[in-house]
């Protein structure tokens, strides 16, 4: 059997050289990926300046001439907006565009909304309109002058009614049908001064106000929808009692998160099962202002006991209680809203556009007949701005004329 020869030269040669390969292919992998992290710090780097950056400079675009008296209001709905006043209330899929409108003749309009779900009620009368995206679903004529109303995703209504001698928790189905109707008086667990529904519809919260000789008492009070014992009542899930102190207002942050909100405090209550207090904020100033979203809750202060370093204090907090914000603000305001990670502050024909961090994405004055309302727009930093005499998107800018 012949003998197997091996050239070693050349086998040592090829090894060296795919040794060689390797190498090249390892610096080359190290190379990419450092260029990749890079390139991506960078990114984050313009990506935090973009958004964290003031702009000084606007431009309008698509401009639509409006009549608008002063009591019109604009909000968010659905897939466009609702603009609404003591004439009337209408849906607009883009400003200045309305798929329907609805003719009335209101004293005091307002509205409260879900996603779906709209209700445009006449404070201290005694009509009430439920409304979705393609008009109106249903009208209600009331017993009582009507004091309050929040609506469920699903188009379920919560009402405060004021009697003669008692006030009156009602709900309603969108089918018209009375789920509940809980009569309170001063003299019982207290007035029902303000409430609201779960998004999903089966829970509801009640605020009830008392007086007791010299002492006054807030009953907070946890309903479950889910579960109706009689026509006329619905299952208490548990409560809280407050002495001498106010809630005046009552909100749903999701299904079982509530805020509520007193002038120096505010109570953050988990209610999924039997109802806890999760979180109490006490603040050493008043309140002058609370703003929401389904993420964050935000608080304008009164800062009169160091009024040198800004006349207010801006605080924003997630739902679970925790401080995301604590800014000083030295300016006043007629609104402030919260839409996302923005705040926008109005007064007159001035705005501040503040972002989560406190930072100032614009100040300034701009050119129409009052503002109304200021809406995030699609695009970067790019907004709706109703005007008394228009409607324009606006968008920021760093340089004057885009240059």
């Amino acid at each position: 059997m012949a003998k197997q020869i091996y050239n070693y030269e050349l086998f040592t040669n090829k090894k060296d050289e795919l040794a060689k390969i390797r190498k090249k292919a390892a610096r080359n992998r190290r190379i990419k990926i450092l260029l990749l992290a890079l390139i991506l710090a960078g990114t984050a780097i313009v990506a935090y300046i973009l958004f964290n950056s003031k702009c000084n400079y606007y431009t309008y675009k698509d401009k639509v001439d409006t009549e608008d008296s002063g009591d019109v209001s604009y909000e968010n709905f659905d897939e466009g907006y609702l603009k609404y006043s003591s004439n009337g209330i209408e849906y607009q899929k883009q400003f200045g565009r309305a798929e329907w409108n609805i003719a009335l003749s209101y004293e005091h309009p307002f509205l409260a909304k879900s996603d779906s779900y709209a209700v445009l009620g006449d404070k201290g009368e005694n009509t009430l309109i439920l409304l979705n995206k393609n008009g109106k679903v249903r009208e209600f004529t009331l017993n009582y002058p009507l004091l309050q109303a929040t609506v469920s995703e699903q188009g379920i209504i919560q009402m405060i009614l004021e009697g003669s001698d008692s006030n009156y928790v009602q709900v309603y189905g969108k089918n018209g049908k009375l789920i509940a109707d809980m009569r309170s008086s001063i003299e019982e667990k207290g007035y029902p001064i303000t409430a609201a529904i779960s998004p999903n519809g089966t829970q509801l919260a009640v605020s009830y106000y008392s007086i007791n000789g010299n002492t006054s008492k807030t009953s907070i009070a946890f309903y479950d929808l889910s579960r109706q014992l009689q026509s006329d009542s619905i299952p208490l899930k548990g409560g809280f009692d407050y002495t001498n102190t106010i809630i005046p207002k009552v909100s749903f942050m999701d299904d079982n998160t509530v805020a509520a909100f007193g002038s120096k405090v505010t109570y953050f209550y988990n209610i999924e099962d039997s109802p806890n207090e999760k979180k109490k904020l006490e603040f050493d100033q008043q309140i002058q202002s609370v703003f929401e979203n389904e993420d964050y809750v935000g608080y304008i202060i009164n800062n009169s006991a160091n009024p040198e370093k800004g006349k207010y204090i801006l605080q924003v907090y997630n739902k679970k209680g925790a401080r995301k914000l604590n800014h000083i603000v030295d300016m006043n305001y007629d609104s402030i809203s919260m839409w996302g990670k923005e705040i926008i502050a109005v007064r007159g024909n001035e705005c501040t556009i503040f972002n989560i961090k406190g930072n100032i994405l614009f100040q300034g004055e701009l050119e129409g007949d009052s503002i109304e309302t200021i809406v995030p727009a699609k695009g970067w930093r790019t907004y709706h701005v109703v005007f008394r005499d228009k409607i324009v998107k606006m968008q920021l800018q760093f340089w004057k004329n885009g240059k």
